[in-house]
């Protein structure tokens, strides 16, 4: 039995290609376009965009944010009245700002998809943002779509997903820098075990040891990091993290309150 509900898909990469299919094994209508070749597409195709979000209750956009807007000028006149048009592209809060104007801050929502962390195929998670957000997820979560309401103020999701990425490609940048420098010294199968142990060992507890240490202790750190940073020149290795660790430290050291840190005497 059909749901009712007509989605049109702007784009189909893998993460639009999963998310269409599974929109359609929900008996929802889906309609794509992709202005390359497609091989394969697991739903039907139209020949245009603007063709393809006519009749569409929600548009998704899902090709990339440097066409992001481009995509949106181009379909914002074909779109039906109280159609929800979504960006799911990676994109500033100030693209998805910039977006929201053109279509209509009313009709437009920002989508963070949400990378999965266990490497399994699985429904990627989604945080809405926008003024029709509500209205969105009440739209497709049924279809089994996995969504949480961020707010109604487009870029709250992107600024959570840009946020999500400093953390995630700073702890990876942080970890290749740590086994490039262990293997200048010969011991980076001892430092992978170290990295191993951290993240086991991880917890709240530890985060906020680490917060409340680093602001309390940022001058005796910083000269434990000059010492790190003469071990490596002497080995032959140039830090790539470093420098940004320092000026961290320098931050905290002229006044810097890092947020959540306790500052008190123990």
């Amino acid at each position: 039995m059909s749901s009712g509900l007509t989605v049109a898909v702007l784009g189909l990469g893998e993460t639009a290609r999963d998310i269409a299919t599974a929109l359609q094994a929900a008996e929802a209508k889906v309609i794509g376009f992709d202005s390359g070749k497609v091989k394969n597409s697991p739903v039907a195709l139209a020949e245009t965009a603007q063709a393809a979000v006519e009749q569409a209750d929600v548009v998704l956009s899902l090709n990339s944010a440097t066409i992001a807007a481009r995509t949106a000028e181009s379909v914002s006149g074909s779109l039906k009245s109280g159609a929800i048009y979504a960006d799911l592209n990676v994109g500033t809060p100030a693209l998805k700002q910039k977006l929201a104007a053109m279509v209509s801050p009313e009709r437009f929502v920002d989508v963070a998809v949400l990378e999965s962390q266990t490497g399994a195929a699985e429904q990627p998670s989604m945080e809405v943002a926008g003024q029709p957000a509500a209205r969105f997820i009440e739209l497709l979560a049924p279809l089994g779509l996995k969504l949480t309401l961020v707010s109604e103020r487009a870029g709250d999701a992107a600024a959570r997903a840009m946020i999500r990425l400093l953390i995630e490609r700073g702890l990876a940048a942080v970890a290749a820098d740590t086994l490039w420098a262990a293997n200048s010294l010969g011991i980076e199968t001892w430092a992978m075990e170290q990295l191993k142990n951290e993240f086991t060992a991880g917890s709240e507890v530890t985060l906020q040891n680490l917060l409340d240490s680093t602001g309390k202790l940022a001058k005796p750190r910083s000269v434990e990091l000059t010492n790190v940073a003469e071990m490596l020149a002497e080995a032959g290795y140039e830090s790539t993290t470093l420098n940004g660790i320092g000026l961290t430290l320098s931050h905290v050291m002229h006044g810097r309150k890092i947020p959540f840190a306790d500052l008190s005497e123990d």
